[in-house]
């Protein structure tokens, strides 16, 4: 193998490297902010209480940074499209988990795509009631999947303006926040507690770990760094300060964001409206919040369909690279898109429309419901890779100089990765629906794994 930039991968790729830093910055900081945080946060809340939520976000948060360290580390090594599935292929014996996870993945983040469609048109129903749910989505999905076929620069710029939106928005509900705790303690002279009625974790402290898939899909979604590293314009510079940076960033925006709302959000609240945040800024005062939050929440869902497809797209490339997927996926035209995955996907984004036979609400749920807990999977898959990589070089079966960025406690971090993201997995089958959600899983895994012997059978799997 070779550590040059021009020879990431051994076979020719056409796709252009026009993602610039700030594109990079805002795609990873923008990914791990959508409706996971702005609507999923009453759910960890109302189940573990405030100072239980807190310790999962932090948590999660710190899995999280072991898995981007450990990511950082190989896409600095091989800056590739694909991430990790690809590395899977090149790490990982048997390529048949590269197959399962690149399919996983991919469908994931279709379906995932699908539901973000929903709500976003759930939300735009909100302020146009006249207009139906699945025209809504029909015209989001026709506007995002143009962004895409002109180029991937197109991307990166709505990416970064959605990003931006969401930031400020986090960046405005803490200072607002901290502004009503201020003027509540100035009136009584009491500091609000994390401390409930029911003790400090209302229904024990286990009950954390139930809840930490919903905290840590909140995360899901910075790992497109990985795959965006691919078509950056100096990866192996640029990728150790944004990971690391932007990691940090995401833990204090969750935490001090979190905090602030478990204090000024008491314990076993009922409201009305579509997101806690919406009733923070109604308890300020601010009678255009509800508007303002839904228009967050909005920008919020077609950006995490926006990276969706952009996901989707590159890994459905990658695995066509790698002889995992129909080859025809792996063209591209002039302007180096994947025009034919992306269209693709886009149909079978189509079943958003659902939703005039479906109540919104409910295909909502059934979409999300049927991602499952892939992330946590592919968070596995990038630190046992990593694990492989840096075993290797101390092996000598790499050359140190491949180690463009070097992931610190090694081998603990890549361990205890693969560990906690083992128990969330295994943690949410034992919590409400826990035996659909486990059904769910294995029968797509092993519809997968029964495809991928099909499919060796007629296409040759590329080895290293």
């Amino acid at each position: 193998m070779t550590t040059s930039e021009s020879q990431e991968s051994p076979y020719p790729s056409s796709l252009k490297k026009n993602l610039k830093n700030r594109h990079l910055l805002m795609i990873s900081l923008g990914g791990s902010i959508g409706t996971g945080l702005f609507i999923g946060i009453a759910s960890p809340l109302s189940t573990v209480g405030p100072l239980g939520t807190i310790i999962a976000y932090l948590m999660a948060g710190c899995i999280m940074l072991s898995t981007m360290l450990c990511l950082g580390e190989l896409s600095c090594a091989f800056p590739h499209a694909g991430s990790f599935q690809h590395y899977a292929l090149m790490f990982i014996p048997n390529p048949i988990w590269s197959y399962t996870i690149g399919w996983l993945y991919w469908l994931s983040w279709v379906l995932s795509m699908a539901a973000d469609l929903t709500a976003a048109s759930m939300i735009a129903n909100q302020v146009f009631p006249s207009i139906p749910i699945y025209i809504f989505s029909l015209f989001i999905l026709v506007i995002i999947t143009s962004v895409h076929l002109i180029s991937v620069r197109a991307f990166g710029e709505s990416e970064y303006c959605f990003s931006m939106i969401k930031v400020f928005a986090i960046i405005a509900f803490i200072c607002i926040g901290v502004y009503l705790l201020y003027h509540q303690y100035t009136q009584t002279q009491v500091f609000p507690t994390f401390r409930t009625e029911s003790g400090w974790f209302p229904n024990g402290f286990f009950a954390i770990f139930v809840c930490m898939t919903i905290v840590t899909y909140s995360f899901q979604g910075i790992e497109l760094i990985g795959n965006a590293a691919g078509e950056a314009q100096s990866p192996q510079s640029v990728l150790p300060k944004i990971i690391t940076g932007v990691a940090f960033r995401i833990i204090l925006f969750y935490v001090l964001a979190i905090a602030v709302l478990a204090l000024v959000y008491p314990y076993g609240t009922v409201h009305d409206e579509i997101s806690p945040f919406v009733w923070v800024f109604n308890q300020a005062g601010i009678t255009f919040a509800s508007y303002m939050m839904l228009f967050v929440i909005f920008c919020a869902a077609i950006s995490a369909a926006n990276s969706a497809i952009y996901a989707s797209s590159r890994m459905l490339w990658s695995m066509a690279q790698d002889n995992l997927a129909p080859k025809y996926f792996s063209e591209v035209n002039q302007r180096g898109v994947p025009t034919k995955g992306i269209l693709f996907i886009a149909i079978i984004a189509l079943v958003s429309l659902f939703s005039k036979y479906i109540a919104a609400e409910k295909l909502y749920i059934y979409l999300v419901a049927s991602t499952g807990q892939v992330g946590c999977f592919a968070w596995i898959i990038i630190a046992w890779c990593q694990y492989q990589f840096r075993h290797g070089v101390n092996s000598g079966k790499y050359p140190k100089e491949m180690i463009k960025f070097k992931s610190p406690l090694f081998p603990w971090l890549a361990v205890i990765s693969i560990i906690m993201n083992i128990v969330i997995i295994i943690g949410v089958w034992f919590g409400e629906s826990g035996y659909f959600i486990l059904l769910s899983e294995v029968v797509l895994v092993i519809a997968i794994l029964i495809s991928y012997f099909f499919y060796k059978k007629r296409n040759p799997i590329k080895s290293y």
